[in-house]
Parts: C-alpha cells; structure tokens; sequence
C-alpha cells in the first residue's frame, strides 16, 4: 500500500513522519509544486532566476485578473438576474393594480348611472324623497328602486276633487238687509255694485 494511500486513512500520520491527508490532497500538491518551481534551479544564474520569476509573476497576475474577470462577470449575470425578476414583479404589480384602478373606476361609473336612473323615475312619478332614499341609502338596483316607485304611485290616494262650500251664517247674515222696525214695507233689496257707483257719483255731484 502507498504511503499517501495510508496517510489518507490515518489522521495523525504526520506523527510519524508521513505526510497528512491535507497535504496530499491535489490543491497542497499543486501548491508544493509552485513552491517548488519558484525555487532557483542549480543550473539556473541569477539573471535567470529573476527572468524566470518576473515571467512567472507576470502569469499569475494574468490568470488572477481573468478569475476576477470571470467572477464579475459572473457577478453582472446573477445582478441582472435579479433585476430582471425584480422588473418582472414591478410590471406583475402594475398591472394588477391597474386592474384594480379599472375595476374602482366602472364600479363607480355604474353606481352613478343606477343613481341617476332612480332619481329620474322619482321625478316622473312625483315621488323625488321616496326616489333619493332608494339611490343613496339602499343597495337596490335600479329597476327593483324603480318597480318599488311604480308601486308606490300606485297605491298612491287620488287627490279629492273640491267640493262647493256652503256659506256661512255670518256670510249670510252681512249680504242681508234687516228691515225698518214698524215698517210693514218688504226690506230693500241690497244695492249692486253698479247701483252703489252711480249712488256715489250723484251723492259728490250734491244731488242727494
């Protein structure tokens, strides 16, 4: 059996000089390897050496900037996810309360057409208080208010036709004359409109 094999299986394999799971697992070893790497070889000058290692630098600072690259881009996806979730639930919002604002607004159309048409038939069958109640104070539809007024009117009294009133006894009595007492003569009778004109005249010319 291998010793990474047996390292693997024994936690503390370190103890007795083996090495430990952790370090021979495949980032650990890509990262001895690195170390490794960037260790000056024994045939390798000094100016080589750094040669070597500012191309090495300039590397990993290129594959560092391509993950963060990819990591925003990454980034702007999911943010443009969520906005477009979220533009999705705004335009979801709009439009149910549209729907609704739509709603209020043909609820309140009807109401005023249901109004008007029970006040008109109130105006017609001369019962405008009776029309006015049905329309502002009860939830009745416009031809059940307007069936309920028809009715109404019906059974509405007809109005009496006058009668001729009898004069009274002081109307009697201020139209009649009373006779001269101890006069046997009928009493006069009263003067009419035309006789008391003429009277009138005769008695400022000084003929009477």
């Amino acid at each position: 059996m291998k010793l990474s094999k047996i390292a693997s299986a024994m936690p503390f394999a370190h103890f007795l000089g083996l090495p430990s799971a952790s370090a021979s697992s495949p980032s650990a070893a890509a990262r001895a390897e690195e170390d490794e790497d960037r260790k000056q070889r024994e045939d390798e000058s000094d100016d080589e050496y750094a040669k070597r290692m500012e191309e090495q630098d300039k590397k990993d600072e290129e594959a560092r900037k391509a993950e963060q690259e990819e990591k925003d881009k990454e980034a702007k996806r999911a943010e443009e996810n969520d906005d477009d979730v979220d533009a999705e639930a705004d335009d979801k919002d709009d439009k149910e309360e549209g729907k609704r604002a739509g709603r209020a607004q043909g609820a309140r159309q009807r109401e005023r057409v249901r109004c008007a048409a029970i006040v008109a038939a109130g105006i017609k069958s001369g019962m405008v208080k009776q029309a006015c109640a049905f329309a502002f104070d009860t939830n009745m539809s416009a031809a059940q208010a307007i069936s309920a007024l028809v009715v109404g009117a019906e059974d509405r009294p007809a109005a009496a036709a006058p009668t001729s009133r009898k004069p009274s006894l002081d109307e009697r009595m201020s139209h009649a004359r009373p006779a001269n007492p101890g006069s046997s003569a009928p009493a006069a009778a009263e003067p009419s409109l035309a006789d008391r004109i003429v009277a009138a005249g005769k008695l400022r010319r000084g003929e009477i």
